[in-house]
C-alpha cells in the first residue's frame, strides 16, 4: 500500500528535489576529477542542526536537503537510500537488504529494524528445485515500513531525486567504472543477460569514467514504485517476472513468498564498554554481536598501557587473537532466532568475556619463543583474500534538528544467480540461512552503532563490508586512545582472518606502521599481507557525533567517496 501523508499537502520537497542529479544537482562536485569524488581526506562538518554522512556528496546534498525542508531523519534517509541505489549502483540494489537503529527523540526509545534478505519456503515448490542462492530482498519493504511508522513526506517525493537521477544520468566515477568494468570482465551477468548487457553497455561499451550513464529502464521502475508503493516488486509485475524468471532457472520461490515478506522490528541488544552503553542491532544481523564481544574481551587488557596497534606488536597480538576468538565462537552459536536460541545474555556477560580474554592470554606464544625463521619458510596463503574483504554496500548516519538518529545499511543480497529485471539487479546471495519454514532471513554481519550518554546517542557510526573488526578498530580509536572521529577513522585497519586447509592466521593491514610491529608479528607466528597505505576494502566509515558544545559533527572515511554536511555547515572540529 503507497503511504498517505500525515500532513496531507505537498511542500516545497518536490520542486527542491527534483532538480538533485548526479550531473547537475549542485555548484559541486564538478567532473570526475573532483576530490568529492575520489578517495582521500575529508572535512569535518558541524552544525547546530542535522547531520547527515553518507557515501556520496550528492546522496548527503539530497538527505541535507529534506532536513532543510522540514523533514525528519526518516524522510532524509529514505530519499537517500532511493538515490544512492542509482548514485552508487555498483554497490547497492532495489532488490537488496538493509538493516539498522533508529532513536526517537519524542519517546526516548531505539528501535531496529530487520529488512535483510530471506530465503522462499521450500516445502512450496516440491522435487526439483532448489532454493541455493535465491534471497527475497528486503530494502524497498523496509523503506516503505520507516516510512509508514516514523515518515512526515508523501512516499513519491521520496523516489522523486532517484528517477531524476536516473533519467537525466549519473556522473560515472573512477570508482563506479573500476566496478563496472571488473563485473563485465570477470562476471558473467553482462556476458549473459541481454538485459544487463544494454543497461550497462548502452553502446555497446561500459560508460566511461567522466561519462553520464542515463538508466532509462530504472526511472520506469522506479516510477512504478512511486505510484504503487512497494508491492510493485513484491506482488505487481515485477514480481511477476521475478518468479517466472527464478522459476526457469531452477529456484524455488513463488509469488506469495514475496508477498508475505515483512519487515521485523526488534529491541536492540545492549553492552557497556569501559562505562560506555553501546547499543547494536541483534539477530539475525551477527554483526552487533561479534562488535559488543569483541570489546568486552579487549575491556579485559589495558590497552592504553601497551600502546595503540598500529605502533604496538602487543597490542596489535592481543586484538588479532581476541578477534580470531570471536570469529570462533560466534561461527555457530548466532543463529537465526526463528529457528534457534540464541544465548545474547550470556554472549555479552562479563563474565564469558574474561573467560575469553584467559584464552587469548593463554594462546600466545611460550615467552623467549622467535618464530620469525618458521614465517619466512612459510609464505601466508592468498586464495581467500578477494572473498574476505568485499565492496559492496552503503552506510548512512543521519540526525535531525529534533535529534532523531538512524545508522544503517544497505547492500545486495536480493534475487538469484544472472536475474536482471526492469533496471534492477538481482542476483542473490550466498550468505548461510535456512531454508525451510517462513522469515528464515540470512545471517549477514552488520550493524547500526550508538553510543549513548545520558540515555540519548552521543556518536554513530557504520562501515559497509564486514563491519565487525574495523567498527571495534575505530570504537577503541575513540574510546580507547581519546581519537578525534576524524583521526579515528583515517588511522590504520587491518583484518584477521582464519582460512585455508591448515587455518593458519593471516593479518592483513594497512602498511602505515611501526618497524616494531611488522618485526613483533613475525616474531609471534603471524603472518601478515601489507594493503598500501590506505584499502577501501578496510571499510568506508560515517561518523556522526553531538560535541560538548551541544552542536553536531560529522565525517566521511578518507577510503572512499563521501560526504558528511549539515544544516547550516560550518568548518572547523571540537
Amino acid at each position: 500500500m503507497v503511504r498517505k501523508t500525515r500532513s496531507g499537502t505537498r511542500t516545497r520537497l518536490t520542486a527542491a528535489l527534483i532538480l538533485l542529479t548526479a550531473a547537475s544537482a549542485f555548484a559541486q562536485p564538478i567532473g570526475s576529477r573532483d576530490p568529492l569524488l575520489n578517495q582521500g581526506p575529508k572535512a569535518v562538518a558541524t552544525a547546530a542542526g542535522g547531520m547527515v554522512a553518507t557515501q556520496l556528496p550528492n546522496v548527503t546534498r539530497a538527505a541535507v536537503r529534506v532536513l532543510e525542508d522540514g523533514g525528519n531523519a526518516v524522510d532524509a534517509f529514505v530519499t537517500a537510500v532511493f538515490l544512492q541505489q542509482v548514485e552508487d549502483y555498483h554497490q547497492v540494489s532495489h532488490f537488496g537488504a538493509m538493516s539498522g537503529l533508529y532513536y526517537e527523540a519524542a519517546t526516548g526509545t531505539t528501535t531496529a529494524f530487520n529488512a535483510f534478505s530471506e530465503r522462499p519456503r521450500a516445502d512450496r515448490c516440491g522435487e526439483g528445485k532448489q532454493v541455493g542462492r535465491l534471497a527475497i530482498g528486503g530494502t524497498v519493504r523496509g523503506l516503505e515500513s520507516l516510512a509508514e511508522r516514523f515518515g512526515t513526506k508523501p512516499w513519491a517525493g521520496y523516489l522523486e531525486p532517484a528517477i531524476a537521477a536516473a533519467e537525466q544520468g549519473i556522473l560515472v566515477t573512477n570508482f563506479q567504472y573500476a566496478n563496472n568494468y571488473s563485473l563485465w570482465e570477470n562476471g558473467d551477468l553482462i556476458r549473459e543477460n541481454e538485459e544487463a548487457r544494454a543497461f550497462y553497455m548502452p553502446d555497446g561499451h561500459l560508460v566511461p569514467v567522466g561519462g553520464i550513464w542515463k538508466m532509462p529502464a530504472l526511472a520506469a521502475t522506479l516510477r512504478a514504485v512511486a505510484a504503487r508503493g512497494a508491492d510493485h516488486l513484491y506482488r505487481g509485475a515485477w514480481a511477476r517476472k521475478f518468479v517466472e524468471q527464478a522459476t526457469r532457472r531452477g529456484f524455488c520461490v513463488t509469488l506469495e513468498d514475496l508477498a508475505e515478506y515483512r519487515t521485523q522490528w526488534l529491541e536492540p541488544a545492549r553492552f557497556t564498554y569501559r562505562g560506555h552503553e553501546i547499543l547494536v542491532e541483534p539477530p539475525p544481523n551477527k554483526g552487533g554481536l561479534l562488535v559488543g564481544q569483541n570489546l568486552n574481551v579487549l575491556e579485559q587488557f589495558d590497552l592504553t598501557a601497551t600502546g595503540h596497534f598500529a605502533a604496538s606488536p602487543e597490542t596489535l597480538e592481543i586484538m588479532v587473537r581476541s578477534f580470531g576468538k570471536v570469529e570462533s565462537d560466534m561461527k555457530w552459536s548466532i543463529q537465526d532466532p526463528a529457528a534457534y536460541r540464541n544465548p545474547t545474555e550470556l554472549w555479552n556477560s562479563k563474565e564469558y568475556a574474561r573467560l575469553s580474554a584467559e584464552f587469548v592470554r593463554q594462546t600466545m606464544p611460550q615467552p623467549g619463543v622467535d618464530l620469525t625463521a618458521a614465517m619466512e619458510r612459510e609464505a601466508p596463503e592468498a586464495d581467500a583474500a578477494s572473498s574476505a574483504m568485499t565492496l559492496g554496500s552503503n552506510h548512512n548516519v543521519i540526525v535531525d534538528a529534533h535529534g532523531n538518529w538512524i545508522s544503517s545499511l544497505h547492500t545486495g543480497h536480493g534475487g538469484a544467480p544472472g536475474i536482471f529485471i526492469d533496471g534492477v539487479r538481482a542476483t542473490g546471495s550466498g550468505v548461510k540461512s535456512e531454508t525451510t519454514g517462513p522469515g528464515r532471513r540470512i545471517l549477514a554481519e552488520v550493524t547500526g552503532v550508538f553510543v549513548m550518554k545520558e540515555g540519548r546517542p552521543w556518536l554513530s557510526l557504520g562501515t559497509p563490508g564486514f563491519p565487525p573488526q574495523p567498527v571495534t578498530e575505530v570504537l577503541v580509536n575513540i574510546l580507547d586512545f581519546g581519537m578525534h572521529p576524524k583521526d579515528a577513522a583515517d588511522a590504520p585497519r587491518f583484518w584477521a582472518f582464519l582460512y585455508g586447509q591448515t587455518e593458519r592466521r593471516v593479518l592483513r593491514i594497512e602498511s602505515r606502521i611501526s618497524e616494531e610491529v611488522r618485526r613483533g608479528m613475525a616474531r609471534s607466528g603471524i603472518a601478515m599481507e601489507e594493503l598500501g597505505d590506505y584499502n577501501w576494502h578496510t571499510g568506508s566509515m560515517q561518523i556522526i557525533w553531538r560535541g560538548d558544545d551541544g552542536r553536531l559533527y560529522g565525517v566521511s572515511d578518507p577510503r572512499r567517496l563521501g560526504l558528511a554536511a549539515g544544516h547550516s555547515e560550518e568548518g572547523g572540529a571540537p
